[in-house]
């Protein structure tokens, strides 16, 4: 149930207290809660806000959306020409899932194995597959609908779709500009998906799954997926518009254990009380803040902000990785209806009455095509010979890498050289943008575009977040570092130049002034000499950010363990794409709910086992400077 006095709400003890009511936070909540005697507390600094259309309504204006959003920036990012890029998070009930691009996309199979490979038994794909089937309740496509899209057996496997979970998933009815010409162009080129992405394998374009009710044609997500069917029940309590300032920790009979939190709400201070474990589920950059506000983390972060260190780990806030972004705009062909011709008047009137009409039309969609490549499919195609093989830049990036990821890195070198695994995603949406648009100023050329985009699948560049200071409401220093390595200058390029290739070949290029040639103003021709520094000029973020709090040993640079426990500390956990070490292919929505389920059933073992016994009852005594192992190098 939703609580409007926070005072009623700490009054209250739990056995588990959550921190962010988001994708993980929800799922977790929603899981524990289905035993009746475990009760949960659930934080969110957001507002409810399940029955907003603006959140509901697939293709709404990303400015109304985006007042539900932290509005988290970079620093200038030094590789970028100082270019700052804009982060956004949810700040609202539902968290990040309820303002995704509602892509339902998945990782490969050889991201999760990497996973495993870097320390984490029983993190395989194939034990966490039964938790991307989980999640989700797929609903086939009409006749209609499967013909137009191309969406055949090969791209859906319906053995990998027939679990009932909460979150909805089917194909777009939208039949907007570009709809099957992405694929059909792909097909044409030998470079159709041929296989379900939820399986793990396969390369290609095709039409994704987007987390969309079919009943109504709204979002589905955390929010009215996990909490609100579920929003009765009496061991389930959420409060929202409630700021945590951090996780109190005291230590007991040698053990450091999380007691509860502190967070403030309309300007006053409370404090909530775990009986079990608090279970930090707050994203890749505020986890790694709330920890750090608690005094976990590196002493040379805390010490100089007047915080105790509690728990030295110097890898808290490290090994940041997020999927940039490419985009590459063109002028729509004469005649084309996209995003743009919100701007004439009775446009976006009309699209809306077709969408509460029948689900259809602009308004149903955001993403809905995609694109999976090898390297090797891309590279052949670029028209360009590199003065440099990729394999001796892999053997370069890993002799050069920092101790810390050399593992890492020669993982990322055994992917990119697999000819069966992907490098890159692409897609494309019916609206331009101006180029570099996170650096501000200037407004779009009047007309309709078409923007294709480009992102590597797993970058090389490293970046941190970390604290400034001692107020929970100071935003943590977000430096994803993006293009600081060689080799993710590299694959972009030829990743733009790919997506150049793809805009002159039929049908697509029929969508597109002069078959692709014509540009979207501040966009131009591009060439192997001009790729690398057009990537510099217009790079920004897909909104991925993972591995601040990484599931590794400590001394490889982990922060959580494989039962997501936090090094040094009896009873916190941290659940969400901070704890992903290396990083995946498509989107993170899918895997962070995969996650969160696989989560939910390690706790509830560990419960069973503890037979719910309340630990660390006797806090009284304050916590010491505990080191959490052998300390680790930083990145």
């Amino acid at each position: 149930m939703l609580v409007d006095s926070p005072a009623e709400f700490a009054a209250k003890r739990y056995d588990f207290v959550i921190v962010g009511g988001g994708t993980a936070g929800l799922t977790l909540a929603a899981r524990l809660t289905e035993d009746p005697k475990i009760t949960v507390g659930v934080i969110e600094a957001g507002q409810n806000r399940l029955a907003d259309p603006n959140i509901l309504i697939p293709g709404c204006k990303m400015s109304e959306i985006h007042q539900y959003d932290w509005g988290f920036k970079t620093t200038a990012q030094k590789y970028m020409n100082g270019r700052v890029v804009s982060q956004p998070r949810g700040k609202v009930l539902g968290g990040s899932s309820a303002i995704n691009g509602m892509m339902c996309t998945y990782s490969s199979k050889e991201d999760i194995d990497s996973w495993e490979k870097l320390g984490n038994p029983g993190w395989s794909h194939e034990d966490l597959a039964p938790y991307y089937k989980k999640f989700a309740t797929f609903t086939e496509p009409s006749k209609k609908t499967a013909e137009f899209y191309h969406i055949d057996n090969k791209v859906i496997d319906k053995e990998l779709h027939n679990a009932n979970g909460p979150v909805r998933t089917a194909f777009t009815n939208s039949k907007r500009v570009g709809g099957n010409a992405w694929v059909k162009t792909f097909d044409k080129l030998g470079l159709k998906m041929k296989e379900d992405s939820q399986s793990g394998h396969g390369n290609g374009g095709y039409s994704n799954l987007i987390t969309i009710d079919p009943a109504s044609g709204t979002r589905s997500y955390a929010g009215t997926a996990y909490y609100q069917p579920n929003v009765n029940r009496p061991n389930l309590t959420v409060l929202t518009e409630a700021q945590v300032n951090k996780i109190t920790l005291n230590r007991h009979d040698g053990e450091i254990f999380a007691s509860g939190v502190d967070f403030t709400s309309f300007g006053f201070k409370y404090h909530v009380k775990a009986e079990h474990e608090v279970l930090l589920c707050a994203g890749s950059l505020q986890s790694p803040q709330i920890l750090e506000l608690s005094g976990i983390g590196s002493r040379n972060v805390l010490e100089p902000l007047g915080i105790k260190v509690v728990v030295e780990n110097a890898n808290v806030g490290e090994n940041l990785q997020d999927h940039g972004i490419v985009p590459l705009s063109f002028q729509a062909a004469e005649g084309a209806t996209t995003f743009d011709s919100f701007s004439i008047a009775g446009v976006e009137a009309a699209a809306t009455t077709e969408f509460y009409a029948s689900q259809t039309g602009l308004l149903s969609s955001l993403i809905d095509s995609n694109a999976n490549l090898s390297y090797q499919q891309v590279d052949q195609r670029t028209g360009h010979v590199s003065s440099t093989p990729i394999s001796e830049l892999i053997q370069v990036a890993v002799l050069k890498a920092p101790p810390i990821l050399q593992k890492q890195y020669k993982l990322l070198g055994e992917a990119l050289l697999n000819p069966k695994d992907s490098a890159f995603q692409m897609m494309y949406i019916p609206l331009g943008i101006q180029k570099g648009f996170d650096n501000g100023g200037g407004t779009l050329s009047p007309g309709n575009f078409i923007t294709l985009y480009v992102s590597v699948s797993r970058p090389y560049s490293r970046g941190s977040v970390h604290i400034t200071s001692k107020d929970p409401t100071v935003p943590p220093i977000i430096d994803p570092n993006y293009l600081s390595h060689p080799l993710d200058v590299e694959l972009f390029s030829d990743g733009v130049l790919f997506l150049q290739y793809l805009a002159t070949k039929e049908p697509f290029a029929s969508l597109l002034k002069d078959g692709g040639k014509a540009f979207h103003p501040g966009f131009e021709h591009l060439t192997k000499a001009t790729a690398g520094e057009f990537c510099r000029e217009s790079l920004t973020s897909e909104y991925d950010p993972l591995g601040t709090c990484s599931m590794m040993p400590e001394e490889e640079g982990g922060v959580v363990d494989l039962k997501l426990k936090v090094y040094g500390v009896a009873n916190l956990r941290v659940i969400d794409a901070s704890i992903f070490p290396l990083g995946i292919r498509n989107n993170l929505q899918s895997s962070v709910y995969a996650v969160a389920e696989k989560a939910a059933d390690i706790i509830r073992n560990d419960w069973k086992e503890s037979k719910g016994v309340k630990i660390g009852r006797k806090r009284e005594a304050s916590p010491t400077v505990k080191k959490s192992g052998k300390r680790a190098r930083k990145s």
